[in-house]
């Protein structure tokens, strides 16, 4: 009898062991049906008996934005038998509207290869849902739901190049934080940032529950006209573990020793359309200035002697950005010298709107005597409420300029040093030598030392380091696409260096995103084009055309298919293969530097 219950048990050992060997895979999302505004959590759980589970090979998920929000494990024991998941949790955000369908996730184990369900995901437009961005489900990785999320608004979505709009961020949380929330503001191409005020901080009930509120506001201001983008804000933080299933008996040990787990939100996208000033009614010398001022012209005295100065303020005053306000156009004067003293802005911030004070002094210097007046000068801006150009002209000035007895009315220098008094007494009557083969000077003449040559060159040299720098300012000011081309290696190289950071911290996904970035920012800066929406065949493009060799077309597409792939499959990228990442990034922007961008 024992004999054949023996051969019974070895018949039945590889059906055991078979069974014990099978994986489950399985695909859920948060939601079904989103609209255009909403992000969904995708999970894709493997399931079995065995210790070391599997990575999935996930589907392409091209109608989403897709960001890796970490793995949870977990290990249960039911009737002897150990059974454990490794869950695999992503982020998704809809390029467009439609109804997409997700292909299985699959593992292959064992030579044999298991596959998940496929979800049907239904994308409708911003009314097809609650568009309330309070009325959102938000989903941790674990599950947890409605504990925490983030929105981000604008006053208007719709408005002209230079004229403000208010970025709202608001991150919501109704659990215990375990650490301090880390803020990735949104990307902004193309718009000059201004954080408006420190982040606010208070209460608001959302659909029957209390969430505590951190309120970021920023003025952004459009550099230039089209289809803008703000970009994803995010914020990354631990939270309490939720748990399912029978409790530890060492559970209770578990708030004193766990540091939680990391949740992320991500704020939509948000499209901006930017007008351009119109073309009818615009002065000749409008300089660009967007916004609601005042304009005045004050001298600091009206009677003044020849060749002494007049200082006259110019001062700006209202709301829009100030900084962009430029120098009063004068013009040369035939009756006066003309030199800049100095400017002075301040910007004020008050509810939530930028405005504030600028500041020119001229200094206006009087040839001859007599009446003399300076002329007006015109303020030309546009006032984005009225949808109209507006000019405000100062006042003339009158000079009252007296005569200076024995002054000459030559174009005299700003400030002539006082000669000496010759005392006009004749001290005594010399002999006079009629012998002068052996005159000469003692000593050279001042203006044939070196010295004089020298500190007389300094104030020259200064004059014109000032000059160059003012002229590069008032460049970048005018000219933004110089502005990104100058400032793009440096930019880049900034990137770059969060992208280290991002690798020592063990973030991979966000690594290969900020080295993504790297890259289409420095060549869109390059360029002055918006890096959202370019593809990366079409940076390629742009590269080769560029006249750039093949190793470098083919390292810059090997780091993007790095970076893409990493967004869907962050857990399998070594470290290895970071660091020669992060490396060829180096090289490439080092490459791209070298090449003549168009």
């Amino acid at each position: 009898m024992y004999k054949h219950l023996f051969i019974i048990m070895l018949l039945l050992l590889p059906v055991i062991a078979s069974g014990q060997d099978e994986i489950t895979v399985e695909m859920t999302v948060s939601s079904t049906k989103i609209s255009i505004d909403d992000q969904l959590y995708l999970t894709v759980k493997v399931s079995g008996s065995q210790q070391n589970l599997p990575q999935p090979q996930l589907p392409s998920m091209a109608m989403f934005e897709a960001y890796s929000q970490g793995t949870s494990t977990n290990i249960s024991i039911v009737n002897g038998q150990v059974e454990s998941s490794l869950s695999y949790n992503y982020l998704l955000i809809p390029k467009k509207e439609g109804t997409f369908v997700i292909k299985p996730a699959a593992v292959v184990y064992n030579h044999k290869r298991y596959e998940s369900n496929e979800v049907s995901i239904q994308v409708v437009g911003s009314g097809g849902t609650a568009s309330n961005p309070e009325e959102i489900e938000m989903t941790t990785g674990s599950g947890q739901s409605r504990d925490l999320f983030l929105i981000a608004e604008v006053d208007k979505k719709k408005a002209y190049v230079n004229e403000q709009i208010t970025l709202t961020i608001k991150f919501f949380h109704a659990v215990k934080l375990m650490s301090q929330p880390d803020y990735t503001a949104p990307q902004t191409t193309d718009f000059w940032a201004d954080l408006l005020e420190e982040q606010k901080t208070y209460y608001q009930v959302v659909n029957g529950r209390r969430y505590k509120v951190i309120e970021i506001n920023t003025a952004l201001f459009p550099t230039r006209s089209g289809d803008l983008q703000v970009g994803s804000a995010m914020v990354e933080v631990r939270v309490p573990s939720r748990r399912s299933g029978r409790r530890s008996p060492f559970s209770m040990f578990d708030d004193i020793f766990t540091q939680g787990e990391l949740a992320t939100v991500r704020s939509r996208s948000i499209d901006i359309k930017v007008l351009p000033l119109p073309s009818e009614g615009k002065p000749e010398n409008f300089t660009g200035t967007v916004g609601k001022y005042t304009f005045t012209a004050t001298p600091d005295k009206t009677t003044v002697d020849v060749n002494q100065p007049v200082t006259v303020t110019y001062k700006f005053s209202g709301t829009g950005n100030i900084t962009t306000v430029a120098e009063p156009q004068i013009g040369d004067l035939k009756d006066f010298r003309i030199y800049q003293a100095s400017s002075d802005e301040k910007v004020s911030k008050v509810g939530g709107v930028i405005g504030g004070t600028k500041v020119f002094e001229e200094v206006y210097i009087p040839k001859r005597a007599g009446q003399l007046t300076i002329p007006p000068v015109e303020f030309n801006y546009f006032n984005p409420a009225t949808k109209k150009y507006c000019t405000h002209t100062s006042k003339p000035i009158v000079l009252t300029v007296n005569a200076v007895e024995g002054e000459e009315y030559a174009d005299l220098p700003y400030r002539p040093v006082a000669g000496r008094v010759v005392d006009p007494k004749a001290r005594d009557i010399r002999f006079i030598k009629t012998n002068a083969d052996d005159l000469r000077l003692k000593q050279p003449l001042i203006i044939l030392r070196p010295q004089y040559f020298i500190i007389n060159l300094i104030p020259i040299l200064i004059l014109a380091f000032v000059w160059i720098s003012r002229r590069r300012k008032e460049k970048l000011r005018a000219d933004i696409g110089y502005a990104r081309s100058l400032q793009a290696k440096k930019m880049a190289k900034k990137r770059l260096g969060m992208a280290s950071k991002l690798a020592k911290s063990g973030r991979p996904a966000e690594f290969f995103a900020e080295i993504r970035l790297a890259i289409f920012s420095y060549v869109a800066d390059k360029l002055n084009i918006s890096p959202h929406g370019m593809t990366g065949d079409y940076l390629l493009d742009i590269i080769k055309k560029s006249g750039a060799g093949e190793e470098l077309v083919e390292r810059t597409a090997g780091l993007l298919k790095n970076a893409d792939f990493a967004q869907y499959s962050s857990a399998s990228v070594t470290e290895d293969k970071i660091m020669k990442s992060l490396k060829d990034a180096e090289e490439t922007l080092v490459e791209l530097e070298g090449i003549n961008l168009e």
